[in-house]
């Protein structure tokens, strides 16, 4: 299958050239609704801080979302023009839940608005990754695109309801050295967190900008890998890390992409673009079978570059069709995933050994920086959950379409 796609949403609207690229990859592109910019319902917090889904009331926004000058103006101009595929049904605009329009309380249970995952996991995990300065810093590391954004407070620096002390808790700290960005990477992290979970319930692939969320995807990744080996008594964890050895990226000539009408763009979705799509999904789950296999590191890089040559060969039909925008594959071993993720691009489809993304977000976001507790039991039990991996979020990173001279591709 060729999977849906939703564009993880930023300080400013999708572009469009990102939903270009994002029409070159997948079937169907999911962009969110500019009204979709918190956290959690915020009626859910205080159940939440309870431990006990059966009251519900708001206390106002719990980590609301920065929107630039202009977001919904802007973010109407590009769906404009992207009319023709909005018509065809390849774009959908989507909110991951719908807010109650009246303030009520509500006992015996919470108005989630059909929010499809877990409001406890999804705040308890943000709440840990924002305690963290590295998370923190990992979330702005552009500090000139951050400064400007910063020229406008008003817009991008609200407050929320979930940053404040609870109890003993004390509040979120600020970043060491670059407080005043504190909030844009709150912001960033709770908007990671958030479309990561709700792609995985929906069983589609998120798509992360590299210069907002790279940062934060290797960070993630990183930690989750550190945390493979404790307690992984056989090694068996550590040979499931190998998928993070398999680097996958596609290259486009952005300035070429500009010139093609949205029109222009569905032409080139032909029957070469789906086989081709079909065989990288077919590489990247069987090697997702080979890191599982008993076998040595020597076996599983030579059985993996035999796929990668195979996948090679039925992606030149697609580079035939698409030379006119320089379209190139770069696929191999080597070079990680986390080393790949320096590139400007699109970062999409979280890879790790885990099951699925709540558990990367545990393992990296929560396990790793928890000294308090021992998590070797929950480790261990992951060996038992794992599981062939489908669509949703835990399928894959790859970069996606990059300038080539960018990436110092030979032409």
């Amino acid at each position: 299958m060729i999977y849906t796609a939703l564009l993880a949403p930023h300080e400013s609207p999708n572009s469009s050239l990102e939903i270009k690229r994002a029409l070159l990859t997948y079937e169907k592109v999911v962009i969110i609704d500019p009204s979709d910019r918190d956290l959690i319902p915020e009626t859910s917090l205080v159940s939440v801080l309870m431990g006990l889904p059966v009251f519900g009331m708001s206390m106002g926004a719990v980590r609301p979302m920065g929107k630039s000058i202009d977001y919904d103006e802007r973010f109407d101009r590009v769906l404009d023009g992207a009319h023709e595929a909005v018509k065809q049904g390849l774009i959908e605009v989507r909110s991951t839940y719908q807010p109650r329009q009246h303030k009520t309380i509500t006992i015996g249970s919470v108005e989630l608005g059909g929010y499809p995952i877990d409001p406890s996991n999804v705040f308890w995990i943000y709440r840990s990754m924002a305690s963290d300065q590295s998370f923190l810093t990992s979330a702005v590391q552009d500090r000139a695109s951050i400064r400007d954004l910063l020229s406008q407070p008003e817009k991008i620096s609200l407050s929320g309801s979930g940053d404040n002390g609870i109890n003993d808790i004390p509040e979120l700290p600020l970043i060491e050295g670059f407080q005043e960005s504190t909030i844009i990477a709150r912001s960033r992290l709770a908007a990671f967190i958030k479309y990561a979970g709700y792609c995985e319930a929906k069983e589609i692939v998120p798509v992360f900008t590299s210069n907002v969320y790279g940062g934060i995807a290797k960070q993630l990744l990183s930690n989750a890998s550190s945390v493979l080996r404790i307690a992984d008594e056989d090694g068996e964890l550590i040979r499931a890390g190998r998928v993070l050895e398999l680097c996958h990226e596609e290259f486009i000539d952005d300035a070429a992409l500009e010139k093609l009408s949205i029109r222009d763009v569905i032409k080139l979705r032909t029957s070469a673009w789906g086989r081709q799509a079909k065989s990288r999904e077919a590489l990247f789950s069987s090697v997702f079978m080979l890191a599982h296999e008993k076998s040595s590191s020597s076996s599983f890089e030579d059985n993996a570059r035999e796929l990668i040559s195979s996948y090679k060969k039925d992606s030149e039909d697609l580079l035939l069709e698409r030379r006119n925008i320089r379209f190139q594959v770069k696929c191999d071993l080597g070079k990680t995933v986390l080393g790949a993720m320096g590139a400007e691009g699109v970062l999409s489809q979280l890879e790790s050994p885990f099951v699925g993304v709540f558990e990367t977000l545990l393992a990296g976001g929560v396990w790793a920086l928890d000294r308090t507790k021992e998590y070797i039991p929950q480790i261990r039990q992951l060996k038992l959950q794992e599981k062939r991996m489908k669509s949703g979020a835990a399928f894959g990173m790859h970069n996606f379409y990059t300038h080539p001279r960018l990436m110092k591709i030979k032409k």
